[in-house]
């Protein structure tokens, strides 16, 4: 969610943010989002990146968003996750990524081994379990599946960022970012990079990697500043 978070506050944009970083940008333009929500085949006017983020956009809102529906929707009616460990281990396991679904480096690491040519690379199988842990403990699963239904925004629609903006693009994310909708959507691109791996919980799955993003993003206002 800090995806949301950091979105909201490049928004407000108040004066003692510099910047902000995101490896889940907003790009999509309203010529594409109508397009996507008629469910229209690809125009032929687009770029070969931005009709490989069309088809993964086509899919994932198609199929994988199910989740992402009834928590927004009808989130209390989700309680067995509070009254079944097993159930609360299946919605989150469920999850997708570019990949497919379930998310591949997270069933790799539950089941030790390889899934559609993607390791589980730095995710251990007790890493997932110490995750859904934390929500069965703290009892948390249905106030987080509120986010969804307390969020009034898309996070995948345009941004319209003014401020200093540096976008990380994970190969496996729910959709590659084409640079050119990147730059329309953040008027101060000041980094864009297609990390070689990581997916949808990149922070989580690539840990070193998404560091070495971070410090690359805010290099130009380090320097600046």
């Amino acid at each position: 969610m800090g995806a949301g978070v950091t979105a909201m506050m490049a928004l407000q944009a108040p004066p003692e943010l510099l910047g902000f970083h995101t490896n889940f940008p907003g790009t999509i333009p309203p010529d594409i989002a109508k397009a996507l929500q008629s469910n229209d085949p690809p125009s032929s006017s687009l770029s070969a990146d931005e009709r490989r983020a069309y088809e993964q956009l086509l899919v994932l809102f198609a199929r994988r968003r199910a989740y992402a529906s009834m928590m927004g929707t009808r989130p209390q009616t989700l309680y067995s996750l509070t009254d079944s460990p097993v159930s609360l281990a299946a919605w989150m396991l469920d999850h997708g990524d570019g990949y497919g679904q379930p998310a591949a480096v997270i069933m790799s690491a539950v089941i030790g081994h390889t899934v559609n040519g993607h390791p589980a690379d730095d995710l251990t199988r007790d890493d997932i379990i110490d995750n859904i842990t934390l929500y069965w403990l703290t009892n948390t699963a249905i106030s987080a599946a509120r986010f969804y239904w307390d969020t009034h925004f898309n996070l995948y629609n345009a941004a319209n960022v003014a401020i200093p903006a540096a976008v990380s693009v994970f190969p496996g994310e729910n959709y590659r970012a084409p640079r050119s909708w990147t730059e329309r959507a953040y008027q101060k691109l000041i980094y864009f990079h297609e990390a070689e791996k990581g997916g949808h919980f990149a922070a989580w799955e690539q840990p070193q990697l998404f560091s070495e993003e971070l410090r690359a993003g805010f290099r130009p206002i380090r320097k600046a500043t």
